[in-house]
């Protein structure tokens, strides 16, 4: 795999933020309790929707015409883009402060400006970094920001401050990855002109929408709980999502390390063979980590969920299912950023309009029937249907190879994973500690076997190993 190591760096710093998060948001849950917690959940929520606002496309264009690397200055006009939504959102949200403040439940609109502002910031780095083809870098600043986040928050939290403190660490995390990230840009000596402002718009115009569904995926079944539910369901539910959107970071990284590859043979008139091939790939790899983490859930996620404290085991069944979603959005990332990379976005801006009304109206009525398990089921449903959708669009534009052999051996793999854990579950006590051994075994149970199976995951090993990896397996 050409590009593997690129893709190991950032999924190895999506691991070690995950970690870091994992360890905050234990601290949090059993400090704060499920309301407070919940409530900080609500504002982050509410947040990721007017970042939403503050961008309209920009991050995905900047990205793509950076990476086409036709001499034009995408990184300061799109800056100056960016500060000029970043002031019409922060006025929107100043005027609108009664009624967020009170769908919040906490009178914190100012913090929620200072918070846009340097989340909006970090999101710029980070796109002209990988437009760039410095991915690399990009994939650092999250374990960064999310370090410095974690550090923080639980030195306030525990030193008394409450929830404020969580707000001041997330501000502080933020800030510090910006800094380290801006240290890396270039930008272009020439000064931008109306064309580069122009052939921005021109991608934005489009994949603006891109932003409301992936926001849509992530947080709109927990902002439509936050009318049905109370707070300290909504701690639970998002608990659940985060171990769910554990499993998915892999395919995460192989989606960011391939786009600017992909965009530049396309933007060279690049063969369409090697396009298909590196979709191939990343479809060969999307499910790496999730499909034995769904796994995984089903045999462990209630023994796991106890860590963060009394009652959030009743979140078992919604992991498994939104870890279900995060499987089908996985796949259905790859075929999207593939359309985008080959400069398609009219082609994903229909996908992304069904998904962000299949998805609203599912989270509306079956959460109000249902309540969290409509909301994971809408979810699910939607990703789905993007999925097919996402396939059928791809096949327009590039010759689309389904690895059914690979993905067929992870999910064997898998199912011997999950014979050795079950065994192990039935005959130790129920505990944590067992929990977190069986994983450990089931972790390397699937490798072994994925390894004595695939010899196309072999070879992937080898090429990105720094030494000589043993032959096994015939296949």
């Amino acid at each position: 795999m050409r590009y593997g190591r690129t893709s190991i760096i950032h999924f190895l710093s999506k691991l070690v933020m995950s970690f870091s998060g994992f360890v905050a948001t234990v601290v949090l849950t059993r400090t704060l309790g499920q309301e407070q917690y919940g409530t900080y959940v609500v504002v982050l929520s509410v947040l990721s929707w007017v970042v939403i606002g503050g961008k309209l496309g920009l991050p995905q264009a900047v990205r793509k015409r950076v990476s086409e690397a036709d001499g034009g200055n995408y990184v300061v006009s799109g800056a100056l883009a960016q500060v000029g939504l970043y002031a019409v959102v922060a006025t929107c949200i100043w005027i609108t402060r009664p009624y967020l403040n009170d769908f919040m439940g906490l009178s914190v609109t100012w913090v929620l400006v200072l918070m846009l502002a340097v989340r909006l910031a970090l999101g710029f780095v980070r796109t002209v970094l990988e437009g760039q083809h410095l991915v690399h870098v990009s994939s650092v600043l999250s374990p960064v920001e999310w370090t410095s986040r974690s550090v923080v928050q639980v030195a306030l939290v525990l030193s008394g401050s409450g929830i404020a403190g969580a707000f001041a660490g997330y501000i502080v995390g933020a800030i510090v990855a910006v800094i380290i990230g801006a240290y890396f840009v270039s930008i272009p000596e020439r000064l931008p002109s109306r064309h580069e402002f122009s052939r921005l718009k021109s991608y934005a115009q489009f994949s603006w929408l891109g932003s409301i569904k992936g926001r849509t995926f992530l947080s709109m079944d927990t902002i439509v709980l936050a009318v049905f539910v109370s707070n300290s369901f909504i701690a639970v539910y998002e608990v659940a999502w985060n171990l769910a959107s554990l499993f998915a970071i892999f395919g995460i990284s192989i989606s960011r390390t391939l786009f600017p590859e992909m965009s530049e043979i396309s933007s060279n008139e690049g063969t369409e063979d090697e396009i298909a091939g590196l979709l191939r790939v990343s479809l060969a790899y999307s499910g790496l980590f999730i499909i034995p983490g769904l796994v995984g859930a089903a045999l462990l996620g209630d023994l796991v969920l106890t860590i963060y404290g009394p009652g959030f085991d009743t979140g078992y069944y919604v992991l498994i299912v939104l870890t279900f979603a995060r499987l089908l959005y996985g796949y259905m990332g790859q075929f999207l950023s593939t359309i985008n990379a080959l400069d398609y976005p009219g082609r994903t801006f229909n996908i992304n309009a069904v998904f962000v009304v299949v998805n609203l109206m599912l989270n509306l009525t079956l959460t109000w029937q249902f309540g969290w398990y409509g909301a994971a089921a809408a979810t699910t449903t939607s990703a789905g249907m993007g999925l097919m959708l996402g396939y059928y669009y791809a096949r327009q534009v590039v010759d689309v190879t389904i690895p059914f052999m690979e993905v067929g051996k992870q999910c064997l793999s898998a199912v011997i994973m999950a014979a050795i854990v079950s065994v192990g579950r039935l005959n130790t006590a129920e505990s944590l500690p067992v929990a977190v051994v069986l994983v450990g075994i089931g972790a390397c149970a699937y490798f072994a076997s994925l390894l004595a199976l695939s010899r196309e995951f072999r070879t992937t090993v080898e090429d990105n190993l720094p030494f000589q990896f043993p032959t096994i397996g015939p296949w």
